[in-house]
C-alpha cells in the first residue's frame, strides 16, 4: 500500500440501488440536469467518478447539486446511461458485498445530512460544505475495503473506529480518514472539507479551537453513533463541539433518519438501524444470487458505442468516459504513420511535444508496439533501474505521471493506432467485462476521431484546389483584361491629341486615370505574393469627390435626370485612406444610388472634418438620396455577403460587403438609415491621416 498522495483513483464500487435509480431517471422521458443530479448525490462513489471528470473550481456554484447538474449537461445522454449499467453490471474487485456497501452508503448519507442541519443550526455561512464532507468523509473505508488484501480482518479486530484508524496507521502509514480527505481533495472540494474529512473522527479535545467545519462533521459522526448506541459521552461530545443542547440533538436525530428513511423509499432500498451509524462494522453480507446481465451488457455496448455521435465533442467525451465507463484517467493516443511504419503521438495540448515521440511498430521492447502488432491491449511496469529496455515506454508513463502504461489498440478505414491509458503498477483495470468495455469504448471513439480528421483532411484538399483554381482564374482573367485596357488608353490617348476644348481634355485625362485604377485593381487580383496597398496612405477627399462628379456625374445622374449636389470644402484635412480604395467605396455607394433614385430624384454628398468618432478624430463623408428608401429586412443583411435585393437581377451582392470591408480595413466605421418611402443614409467615419 502507498501513501495516500500516490494512491491510484481507481474505480470504486457504487450502490447498485443508486446506479438503478441513476439509470431509471435517464430513461424516465427527457428528465432534467436536476432530476439527474438527485439521482447521482445519492451514492457518493458516484459524486466522486463525475467530479474527477472535472475538478471543482471557483467558477463553481455553491451547492454540489447545481455542481453536479453543469457537468451531466456536457455529457451525452448515452455515455450516462452506460455510466449507471456499468455499475449495475459489476463491481470492480467484489471484496464488498451489496449489503456492506449500502451499509457504508447510508451511513454517508445519514453523516451528511446531520452535518448539514448542524451547520443550518450553527449558523456555518456554508452549509452545503457541510453536506459535501459528510457525504464523501468515509470513500477511504470504501477503498480500502476494495484494494486491500486484510483490511476486512482490520476492522473485524477493531472496537471501534478509532482501534480501527490506529490499526491503519501502523498497517499502511495513514488512515482511512487521511485517505478520504486526499480523494475528496482529487474531486476539488476545498482545504476546509477536505480537513475537515480527514479529523472527523479525532479525539473531541483535540479539534475544539479547529474550524468550525471541522467540529461539525465531528459532531454528526458522535450523533451517527449515538443513534446507534445512545452513548450519553457521544451526545455530550457533539454538544461540546456545536453548542447545540442535547435534547434539540436528540430531535435532530430522530427527524434526520425519518427523512432519510422517505427519501431511500423511493429507491426501493432496504434499511436498517445499524447502517445508519456504525461506518467502520462490517456487515455480514449473505450469498446473493447470481444475477442475469447478459441484456444489460448488451445494452452497455450499445450505449458505449453511441456516445460519441458528435465527432466535434469526440475528443472531451473520450477522456470523460475513461474515467466514468473505464475508472481510467484520459488517455493519449499514438496514430500509425503508414509512410515510415512508425507510432506517433497525436498532437495534445496536455503534453506538449507528445507528437515528436515516434516509436517503430518494430520495436519489440516496447508495450505500444507489441499492443499494435498482436492487436491485443498490453501493460508497460517500470523496472528496477529505469528506463528499462524501452524508453519511449518509460519517458511516456513519466509524462503521464505514472510507473505503467494500459496500451489498448485501436483501428478503423481511416486509420489505426493505440490509445495509451495512465495505469499505477499497483491499479487493477479490472477483468471481467473490462477489457472488451475498454475495446468498444475506444473503438467507438477513435473512429469518430478519425472521421473527423478525414473530413478536415478533405475540407482543407477542397478548400486548396479551389484556392488554386480561383488564383489560376484570376491570373487568366487579369491577362486578357489587360490587352483592351491597353488599347483603350492607347485610343483614349490619340483622342485626346486632336482635342482644343480643355474641359474635354480634362475629362479625358480623369479617364485615363481611372483606366489606370482598374488596370491596377485587376493586377492586384491576380498578384497573391502580398496584399500591402502600394501609393498615398491617405486621400484628398474633396479633390476626389470633385474628380467622380466631373467623370460619373453625367453619365450615372444628369443623363438619368438625377440632380448631384456636393457639399465638400477644398480645405477638407486629408483622410487616413489610400486614394484608391475610397474611389472604390464611393463608386459603389453612387452606382447604387443611381440605380435606387427615380427620375428626378436627388443625390447630396458632403463631406466634414473634425467629428469625434470611436474616440478619435474622423471625416465623416455623407451620401445621402431620396429614393424609396430600403426595407428593414433588407438594413439587417446589408453588408452580407450575396444578400443582394431581389428588385437587383443580376447583381452580385458583394458591392456593400466590399465597401464595409475597406472601410473597417482602415479604421473607419460605415453606416446605414433607412426608411421605405424615407430614402437612405450611408455615413463613413474615416480617421484623419496623421500630420507629418
Amino acid at each position: 500500500m502507498r501513501r495516500p498522495s500516490a494512491v491510484p483513483t481507481s474505480r470504486l464500487p457504487a450502490l447498485r440501488e443508486s446506479a438503478t435509480a441513476l439509470l431509471r431517471a435517464l430513461s424516465n422521458g427527457k428528465p432534467t440536469t436536476q432530476d439527474i443530479a438527485r439521482s447521482i448525490a445519492l451514492d457518493p462513489v458516484l459524486v466522486f467518478e463525475l467530479l474527477l471528470t472535472a475538478p471543482l473550481g471557483g467558477n463553481d456554484p455553491e451547492k454540489l447539486l447545481d455542481a453536479i447538474a453543469n457537468r451531466i449537461a456536457g455529457i451525452d445522454a448515452g455515455l450516462l446511461q452506460g455510466w449507471s449499467l456499468r455499475h449495475v453490471i459489476q463491481q470492480p474487485q467484489r471484496r464488498i458485498g451489496t449489503r456492506s456497501h449500502r451499509h457504508h452508503a447510508l451511513h454517508s448519507q445519514f453523516v451528511a445530512e446531520l452535518s448539514l442541519h448542524l451547520a443550518l443550526e450553527t449558523a456555518y455561512p456554508r452549509p452545503d460544505e457541510a453536506y459535501c464532507a459528510g457525504l464523501m468523509h468515509d470513500l477511504g473505508l470504501l477503498w480500502l475495503g476494495e484494494y486491500s488484501d486484510d483490511y476486512r480482518q482490520l476492522q473485524l479486530d477493531a472496537i471501534d473506529e478509532r482501534a480501527l484508524a490506529a490499526a491503519e496507521w501502523e498497517r499502511y502509514g495513514f488512515d482511512h480518514a487521511e485517505l478520504s480527505a486526499d480523494l475528496a481533495a482529487r474531486c476539488g472540494f476545498p482545504p476546509s472539507v477536505a480537513d475537515a474529512i480527514a479529523l472527523h473522527q479525532a479525539e473531541p479535545e483535540s479539534i475544539i479551537n479547529a474550524h468550525p467545519l471541522v467540529r461539525i462533521l465531528a459532531a454528526a459522526e458522535e450523533l451517527a453513533g449515538y443513534r446507534g448506541s445512545q452513548s450519553a459521552a457521544s451526545l455530550e461530545s457533539a454538544s461540546h463541539l456545536t453548542g447545540v443542547e442535547g435534547s434539540l440533538l436528540v430531535s435532530l436525530i430522530a427527524d434526520t433518519a425519518r427523512g432519510l428513511q422517505e427519501r431511500l423509499k423511493g429507491l426501493e432500498m432496504s434499511i436498517e438501524p445499524a447502517m445508519l451509524t456504525q461506518p467502520w462494522a462490517v456487515s455480514s453480507d449473505k450469498s446473493e444470487p447470481a444475477t442475469d446481465t447478459s441484456i444489460a451488457r448488451t445494452a452497455l455496448g450499445a450505449f458505449s458505442r453511441g456516445a460519441f455521435s458528435d465527432a466535434g465533442m469526440a475528443r472531451q467525451g473520450f477522456d470523460v468516459a475513461s474515467r466514468l465507463l473505464l475508472g481510467l484517467d484520459a488517455p493519449v493516443l499514438f496514430v500509425r504513420n503508414f509512410s515510415e511504419d512508425f507510432l506517433v503521438g497525436a498532437a495534445n495540448p496536455t503534453y506538449p511535444g507528445l507528437e515528436q515521440l515516434q516509436i517503430p511498430i518494430a520495436d519489440e521492447y516496447s508495450a505500444l508496439a507489441q499492443a499494435f502488432r498482436d492487436d491485443t491491449e498490453m501493460r508497460f511496469q517500470n523496472g528496477a533501474r529505469p528506463p528499462g529496455r524501452c524508453t519511449a515506454d518509460w519517458q511516456l508513463a513519466r509524462w503521464l505521471e505514472s510507473d505503467g502504461l494500459l496500451c489498448v489498440p485501436w483501428n478503423n478505414p481511416h486509420e489505426a493506432g493505440v490509445a495509451v491509458f495512465p495505469c499505477a503498477s499497483n491499479e487493477i483495470p479490472g477483468g471481467d467485462v473490462e477489457p472488451g468495455l475498454r475495446r468498444t469504448v475506444t473503438q467507438a471513439a477513435t473512429a469518430r476521431l478519425s472521421e473527423r480528421r478525414a473530413d478536415e483532411k478533405m475540407r482543407q484538399d477542397l478548400e486548396e484546389s479551389i484556392a488554386r483554381r480561383y488564383i489560376d482564374h484570376a491570373r487568366r482573367i487579369a491577362h486578357e483584361a489587360s490587352n483592351p485596357l491597353t488599347v483603350i488608353k492607347t485610343y483614349l490617348g490619340m483622342i485626346d491629341e486632336k482635342l482644343d476644348d480643355p474641359a474635354l481634355k480634362e475629362q479625358f485625362a480623369l479617364l485615363s486615370d481611372e483606366l489606370d485604377r482598374v488596370g491596377t485593381l485587376v493586377r492586384r487580383t491576380s498578384d497573391f505574393s502580398s496584399i500591402t496597398p502600394s501609393g498615398p496612405s491617405h486621400s484628398g477627399v474633396a479633390e476626389i469627390l470633385h474628380d467622380l462628379r466631373a467623370l460619373y456625374g453625367e453619365a450615372l445622374f444628369s443623363r438619368r435626370g438625377i440632380h448631384f449636389e456636393l457639399r465638400a470644402p477644398a480645405n477638407l484635412p486629408p483622410a487616413a485612406i489610400p486614394p484608391d480604395a475610397l474611389k472604390q467605396v464611393l463608386l459603389n455607394l453612387f452606382k447604387n444610388a443611381a440605380e435606387a433614385i427615380p427620375e428626378g430624384g436627388k443625390l447630396t454628398v458632403a463631406a466634414v472634418a473634425g467629428i469625434n468618432a470611436n474616440g478619435s478624430r474622423c471625416m465623416e463623408i455623407r451620401v445621402v438620396d431620396n429614393g424609396p428608401g430600403l426595407p428593414a429586412e433588407r438594413i439587417d443583411t446589408l453588408f452580407t455577403p450575396n444578400a443582394r435585393s431581389n428588385d437587383k437581377p443580376g447583381g452580385s451582392g458583394i458591392g456593400l460587403p466590399v465597401v464595409r470591408d475597406l472601410v473597417t480595413a482602415y479604421g473607419g466605421t460605415i453606416l446605414c438609415r433607412s426608411q421605405p418611402g424615407s430614402g437612405t443614409l450611408f455615413q463613413i467615419f474615416m480617421p484623419l491621416a496623421a500630420m507629418p
